[in-house]
């Protein structure tokens, strides 16, 4: 199978060299034509990847969606509280120079 893509690429790839040494101008319409068509294939995929993304049925998208708020402030614990292990540090801070 492998033989026989190979076997076409070169076949095609010498009948473009016969044509593109013959005729300038169709050799800078089919680049144009070629890259036109990769540029479609790029803006597609990168159109299309959110869709794939969201049909995902692993649920990774579902996770994603469910984590927690960032907005959501998390609450401070007392640092007076008993139990607490007191820093060692000295009360009064050091004047700055």
């Amino acid at each position: 199978m492998i033989e026989f893509f190979g076997a076409l690429l070169r076949s095609v790839q010498a009948s473009l060299e016969l044509s593109l040494a013959s005729n300038a101008l169709l050799a800078v319409l089919l680049v144009g034509v070629v890259g036109a068509a990769a540029v479609a294939v790029v803006v597609l995929a990168c159109r299309a990847l959110p869709a794939l993304v969201a049909a995902d049925a692993s649920g990774a998208a579902r996770r994603l969606r469910q984590t927690a708020d960032p907005g959501l402030l998390l609450s401070q614990s007392d640092p007076d509280a008993p139990g607490r292990a007191r820093p060692r540090a000295p009360a009064r801070g050091l004047a700055a120079a």
